[in-house]
Protein backbone atom coordinates (compact mmCIF):
# COMPACT_ATOMS: atom_id res chain seq x y z
CA UNK A 1 0.00 0.00 0.00
CA UNK A 2 2.97 2.29 -0.51
CA UNK A 3 1.04 3.82 -3.44
CA UNK A 4 -1.59 5.30 -1.11
CA UNK A 5 -1.15 9.07 -1.21
CA UNK A 6 -4.66 10.30 -0.51
CA UNK A 7 -7.18 8.81 1.92
CA UNK A 8 -10.85 9.69 2.20
CA UNK A 9 -12.52 9.01 5.56
CA UNK A 10 -16.27 9.06 6.08
CA UNK A 11 -17.40 10.79 9.27
CA UNK A 12 -20.90 10.27 10.60
CA UNK A 13 -22.39 11.72 13.77
CA UNK A 14 -23.85 9.63 16.57
CA UNK A 15 -27.56 9.37 17.34
CA UNK A 16 -27.48 12.65 19.30
CA UNK A 17 -25.88 14.46 16.37
CA UNK A 18 -23.23 16.13 18.50
CA UNK A 19 -20.29 13.70 18.41
CA UNK A 20 -18.54 11.40 15.98
CA UNK A 21 -20.10 7.90 15.83
CA UNK A 22 -18.04 4.96 17.19
CA UNK A 23 -17.66 3.50 13.71
CA UNK A 24 -16.42 6.76 12.22
CA UNK A 25 -14.04 7.29 15.12
CA UNK A 26 -12.39 3.92 14.48
CA UNK A 27 -12.28 4.61 10.74
CA UNK A 28 -10.50 7.91 11.40
CA UNK A 29 -7.98 6.28 13.72
CA UNK A 30 -7.27 3.52 11.20
CA UNK A 31 -6.84 6.00 8.35
CA UNK A 32 -4.41 8.09 10.39
CA UNK A 33 -2.31 5.01 11.13
CA UNK A 34 -2.04 4.25 7.40
CA UNK A 35 -1.40 7.90 6.54
CA UNK A 36 1.34 8.26 9.14
CA UNK A 37 3.08 5.12 7.87
CA UNK A 38 3.01 6.14 4.20
CA UNK A 39 2.91 9.92 4.25
CA UNK A 40 -0.61 10.16 2.79
CA UNK A 41 -2.93 13.13 3.19
CA UNK A 42 -6.38 12.63 4.67
CA UNK A 43 -9.73 14.21 3.83
CA UNK A 44 -12.50 13.77 6.37
CA UNK A 45 -15.87 13.75 4.59
CA UNK A 46 -19.16 14.46 6.33
CA UNK A 47 -22.52 14.39 4.55
CA UNK A 48 -25.33 16.76 5.50
CA UNK A 49 -27.62 15.02 3.01
CA UNK A 50 -31.28 15.22 3.98
CA UNK A 51 -33.41 12.67 2.11
CA UNK A 52 -36.71 13.81 0.66
CA UNK A 53 -39.96 12.68 2.23
CA UNK A 54 -43.47 12.20 0.82
CA UNK A 55 -46.60 13.90 2.03
CA UNK A 56 -50.01 12.27 2.53
CA UNK A 57 -50.79 12.66 -1.19
CA UNK A 58 -47.54 10.91 -2.16
CA UNK A 59 -45.88 14.08 -3.37
CA UNK A 60 -42.11 14.28 -2.90
CA UNK A 61 -41.13 17.02 -0.48
CA UNK A 62 -37.41 17.80 -0.72
CA UNK A 63 -35.57 18.83 2.42
CA UNK A 64 -32.88 21.50 2.36
CA UNK A 65 -29.58 20.24 3.74
CA UNK A 66 -28.29 22.15 6.74
CA UNK A 67 -24.82 22.63 8.11
CA UNK A 68 -24.07 20.78 11.33
CA UNK A 69 -24.68 22.61 14.57
CA UNK A 70 -21.81 24.26 16.41
CA UNK A 71 -21.18 21.28 18.67
CA UNK A 72 -21.28 18.80 15.80
CA UNK A 73 -19.07 20.98 13.59
CA UNK A 74 -16.56 21.30 16.42
CA UNK A 75 -16.43 17.49 16.74
CA UNK A 76 -15.85 17.13 13.00
CA UNK A 77 -13.15 19.80 12.91
CA UNK A 78 -11.48 18.20 15.90
CA UNK A 79 -10.76 15.09 13.80
CA UNK A 80 -8.81 17.17 11.28
CA UNK A 81 -7.05 19.07 14.07
CA UNK A 82 -5.97 15.82 15.74
CA UNK A 83 -4.61 14.54 12.44
CA UNK A 84 -2.62 17.70 11.82
CA UNK A 85 -1.28 17.57 15.37
CA UNK A 86 0.00 14.07 14.58
CA UNK A 87 1.84 15.40 11.52
CA UNK A 88 -0.69 14.32 8.90
CA UNK A 89 -1.88 16.69 6.19
CA UNK A 90 -5.64 16.75 6.81
CA UNK A 91 -8.78 18.64 5.79
CA UNK A 92 -12.52 18.53 6.48
CA UNK A 93 -15.05 18.51 3.61
CA UNK A 94 -18.84 18.80 3.83
CA UNK A 95 -21.21 17.55 1.14
CA UNK A 96 -24.96 17.59 0.57
CA UNK A 97 -24.75 14.32 -1.40
CA UNK A 98 -25.19 10.89 0.14
CA UNK A 99 -21.90 9.87 1.81
CA UNK A 100 -21.28 6.74 -0.28
CA UNK A 101 -22.11 8.63 -3.47
CA UNK A 102 -19.76 11.53 -2.78
CA UNK A 103 -16.97 9.17 -1.69
CA UNK A 104 -17.37 7.16 -4.90
CA UNK A 105 -17.37 10.28 -7.06
CA UNK A 106 -14.21 11.60 -5.43
CA UNK A 107 -12.46 8.27 -5.79
CA UNK A 108 -13.50 8.07 -9.45
CA UNK A 109 -12.09 11.55 -10.00
CA UNK A 110 -8.71 10.49 -8.62
CA UNK A 111 -9.08 12.37 -5.33
CA UNK A 112 -8.64 9.28 -3.14
CA UNK A 113 -6.47 6.15 -3.36
CA UNK A 114 -8.16 4.59 -0.33
CA UNK A 115 -11.63 5.07 1.16
CA UNK A 116 -12.12 4.30 4.86
CA UNK A 117 -15.52 4.09 6.57
CA UNK A 118 -16.85 2.45 9.68
CA UNK A 119 -18.30 -0.97 8.95
CA UNK A 120 -21.35 0.46 10.65
CA UNK A 121 -21.83 3.55 12.81
CA UNK A 122 -22.71 2.09 16.17
CA UNK A 123 -21.32 -0.70 18.31
CA UNK A 124 -22.71 -4.20 17.75
CA UNK A 125 -25.69 -4.02 20.07
CA UNK A 126 -28.40 -5.13 17.64
CA UNK A 127 -26.61 -7.95 15.84
CA UNK A 128 -25.94 -5.91 12.68
CA UNK A 129 -22.51 -6.53 11.16
CA UNK A 130 -22.74 -4.02 8.33
CA UNK A 131 -24.30 -0.67 7.50
CA UNK A 132 -26.00 0.28 4.22
CA UNK A 133 -23.32 2.84 3.33
CA UNK A 134 -20.64 0.15 3.53
CA UNK A 135 -22.54 -2.11 1.13
CA UNK A 136 -22.96 0.64 -1.44
CA UNK A 137 -19.29 1.59 -1.26
CA UNK A 138 -18.14 -1.97 -1.89
CA UNK A 139 -20.40 -2.21 -4.92
CA UNK A 140 -19.56 1.13 -6.53
CA UNK A 141 -16.27 2.66 -5.33
CA UNK A 142 -13.39 2.00 -7.77
CA UNK A 143 -10.63 2.38 -5.18
CA UNK A 144 -9.90 0.09 -2.20
CA UNK A 145 -12.52 0.37 0.54
CA UNK A 146 -11.50 -0.32 4.15
CA UNK A 147 -14.48 -1.00 6.41
CA UNK A 148 -13.38 -0.77 10.02
CA UNK A 149 -15.17 -2.71 12.73
CA UNK A 150 -16.22 -0.24 15.47
CA UNK A 151 -15.19 -2.62 18.26
CA UNK A 152 -11.68 -3.22 16.90
CA UNK A 153 -8.79 -2.08 19.09
CA UNK A 154 -6.72 -1.45 15.93
CA UNK A 155 -4.03 -3.84 17.11
CA UNK A 156 -3.55 -6.21 14.18
CA UNK A 157 -2.54 -9.66 15.35
CA UNK A 158 -3.57 -11.64 12.27
CA UNK A 159 -4.42 -10.55 8.72
CA UNK A 160 -6.19 -12.90 6.32
CA UNK A 161 -6.09 -12.48 2.54
CA UNK A 162 -8.38 -14.50 0.28
CA UNK A 163 -6.96 -15.63 -3.06
CA UNK A 164 -8.60 -17.09 -6.14
CA UNK A 165 -5.22 -16.80 -7.92
CA UNK A 166 -6.47 -13.85 -10.00
CA UNK A 167 -4.81 -10.45 -10.40
CA UNK A 168 -6.92 -8.69 -7.77
CA UNK A 169 -6.25 -11.54 -5.32
CA UNK A 170 -2.51 -11.18 -5.94
CA UNK A 171 -2.83 -7.51 -5.02
CA UNK A 172 -4.77 -8.49 -1.89
CA UNK A 173 -1.87 -10.73 -0.85
CA UNK A 174 0.65 -7.94 -1.46
CA UNK A 175 -1.44 -5.52 0.60
CA UNK A 176 -1.52 -8.15 3.32
CA UNK A 177 2.28 -8.35 3.24
CA UNK A 178 2.68 -4.62 3.59
CA UNK A 179 0.17 -4.31 6.42
CA UNK A 180 1.45 -7.34 8.30
CA UNK A 181 5.06 -6.19 7.99
CA UNK A 182 4.26 -2.75 9.34
CA UNK A 183 2.41 -4.22 12.31
CA UNK A 184 4.56 -7.30 12.90
CA UNK A 185 1.51 -9.56 12.84
CA UNK A 186 0.72 -12.91 11.27
CA UNK A 187 -0.27 -13.11 7.62
CA UNK A 188 -2.46 -15.96 6.40
CA UNK A 189 -3.86 -16.63 2.94
CA UNK A 190 -6.90 -18.81 2.24
CA UNK A 191 -7.61 -20.42 -1.13
CA UNK A 192 -10.79 -22.30 -2.00
CA UNK A 193 -9.60 -25.48 -3.68
CA UNK A 194 -11.84 -26.85 -6.41
CA UNK A 195 -10.94 -29.78 -8.65
CA UNK A 196 -11.07 -28.69 -12.32
CA UNK A 197 -14.02 -30.17 -14.18
CA UNK A 198 -11.80 -31.62 -16.91
CA UNK A 199 -9.80 -33.50 -14.29
CA UNK A 200 -12.95 -34.92 -12.71
CA UNK A 201 -14.02 -36.21 -16.13
CA UNK A 202 -10.68 -38.04 -16.48
CA UNK A 203 -10.77 -39.60 -13.02
CA UNK A 204 -11.80 -43.06 -14.14
CA UNK A 205 -9.26 -43.24 -16.98
CA UNK A 206 -6.43 -41.92 -14.80
CA UNK A 207 -7.07 -44.20 -11.84
CA UNK A 208 -7.30 -43.14 -8.22
CA UNK A 209 -3.55 -42.90 -7.56
CA UNK A 210 -2.81 -40.74 -10.61
CA UNK A 211 -5.94 -38.69 -9.97
CA UNK A 212 -4.87 -37.94 -6.39
CA UNK A 213 -1.33 -37.12 -7.55
CA UNK A 214 -2.69 -34.68 -10.12
CA UNK A 215 -4.81 -32.98 -7.46
CA UNK A 216 -1.76 -32.65 -5.20
CA UNK A 217 0.22 -31.15 -8.07
CA UNK A 218 -2.44 -28.55 -8.84
CA UNK A 219 -2.76 -27.58 -5.20
CA UNK A 220 1.03 -27.24 -4.93
CA UNK A 221 0.99 -24.96 -7.95
CA UNK A 222 -1.66 -22.82 -6.30
CA UNK A 223 0.57 -22.44 -3.25
CA UNK A 224 3.54 -21.54 -5.44
CA UNK A 225 1.42 -18.92 -7.22
CA UNK A 226 0.45 -17.30 -3.91
CA UNK A 227 4.06 -17.24 -2.71
CA UNK A 228 5.21 -15.78 -6.03
CA UNK A 229 2.53 -13.08 -5.90
CA UNK A 230 4.00 -11.78 -2.64
CA UNK A 231 7.62 -11.88 -3.74
CA UNK A 232 9.12 -8.46 -3.21
CA UNK A 233 6.23 -7.30 -1.03
CA UNK A 234 7.15 -9.34 2.03
CA UNK A 235 10.39 -9.32 3.97
CA UNK A 236 12.61 -12.34 3.43
CA UNK A 237 11.93 -13.62 6.94
CA UNK A 238 8.20 -12.86 6.82
CA UNK A 239 6.22 -16.07 7.04
CA UNK A 240 2.98 -16.62 5.14
CA UNK A 241 0.72 -19.48 6.14
CA UNK A 242 -1.49 -20.77 3.34
CA UNK A 243 -4.77 -22.57 4.01
CA UNK A 244 -6.61 -24.69 1.46
CA UNK A 245 -10.29 -25.44 1.74
CA UNK A 246 -12.49 -27.56 -0.50
CA UNK A 247 -15.70 -26.20 -1.96
CA UNK A 248 -17.54 -22.92 -2.40
CA UNK A 249 -15.21 -19.90 -1.93
CA UNK A 250 -17.60 -17.95 0.29
CA UNK A 251 -18.02 -20.93 2.63
CA UNK A 252 -14.28 -21.65 2.69
CA UNK A 253 -13.43 -18.02 3.49
CA UNK A 254 -16.11 -17.81 6.15
CA UNK A 255 -14.81 -20.98 7.81
CA UNK A 256 -11.26 -19.57 7.75
CA UNK A 257 -12.47 -16.35 9.37
CA UNK A 258 -14.30 -18.31 12.07
CA UNK A 259 -11.24 -20.48 12.72
CA UNK A 260 -8.49 -17.85 12.58
CA UNK A 261 -10.40 -14.84 13.97
CA UNK A 262 -8.50 -12.29 11.85
CA UNK A 263 -8.46 -8.58 12.57
CA UNK A 264 -8.70 -7.83 8.86
CA UNK A 265 -9.93 -9.73 5.80
CA UNK A 266 -8.53 -8.57 2.44
CA UNK A 267 -10.09 -9.76 -0.80
CA UNK A 268 -11.44 -8.76 -4.18
CA UNK A 269 -14.93 -7.29 -4.28
CA UNK A 270 -15.76 -8.52 -7.79
CA UNK A 271 -14.98 -12.01 -9.02
CA UNK A 272 -14.77 -11.55 -12.80
CA UNK A 273 -16.49 -9.90 -15.77
CA UNK A 274 -18.34 -11.95 -18.35
CA UNK A 275 -17.64 -11.41 -22.09
CA UNK A 276 -20.27 -8.67 -22.20
CA UNK A 277 -18.84 -6.74 -19.27
CA UNK A 278 -21.46 -7.67 -16.69
CA UNK A 279 -20.22 -8.53 -13.21
CA UNK A 280 -20.64 -12.12 -12.12
CA UNK A 281 -20.49 -13.91 -8.80
CA UNK A 282 -19.17 -11.58 -6.13
CA UNK A 283 -18.04 -13.81 -3.27
CA UNK A 284 -17.70 -10.75 -1.07
CA UNK A 285 -21.39 -9.95 -1.48
CA UNK A 286 -22.10 -13.21 0.34
CA UNK A 287 -19.62 -12.43 3.11
CA UNK A 288 -20.12 -8.77 3.91
CA UNK A 289 -22.68 -9.20 6.67
CA UNK A 290 -21.45 -12.63 7.80
CA UNK A 291 -17.96 -11.91 9.09
CA UNK A 292 -17.21 -9.86 12.19
CA UNK A 293 -13.74 -8.58 11.28
CA UNK A 294 -12.79 -5.41 9.41
CA UNK A 295 -12.70 -5.76 5.61
CA UNK A 296 -10.46 -4.31 2.92
CA UNK A 297 -12.23 -4.69 -0.44
CA UNK A 298 -10.29 -4.32 -3.70
CA UNK A 299 -11.61 -3.82 -7.22
CA UNK A 300 -10.00 -5.39 -10.31
CA UNK A 301 -8.08 -3.31 -12.82
CA UNK A 302 -10.41 -1.67 -15.30
CA UNK A 303 -13.39 -1.64 -12.95
CA UNK A 304 -15.80 1.11 -14.01
CA UNK A 305 -18.00 2.51 -11.27
CA UNK A 306 -21.74 2.66 -12.05
CA UNK A 307 -21.70 6.10 -10.41
CA UNK A 308 -21.11 9.02 -12.73
CA UNK A 309 -18.88 11.92 -11.73
CA UNK A 310 -20.50 15.24 -11.04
Amino acid sequence: MQDIRSILVGLELDADGAAISPGSRKAAEQALAVAAAGGARVTFLHSVHAPAYFDAQGREMPVTAERPGDEALAALERCADEARAAGVDAALALTSARPWLEATRRASAGEADLVVFGKRNELDTDGRKLGSVAVKLVRSCPEPVWLVRPEHDLVHRLILAASDLGAVADRACRYGCWLARGRECELHVVHAWQTPHELVERRESLGEQAYAARQDELRARAGEHIEESTRGACDQDQKIEIHFGRGDPASVIREAVAHLDPDLLIMGAISRPDPHGALIGSTMERLLDRVDCSILALKPEGFVSPVREG
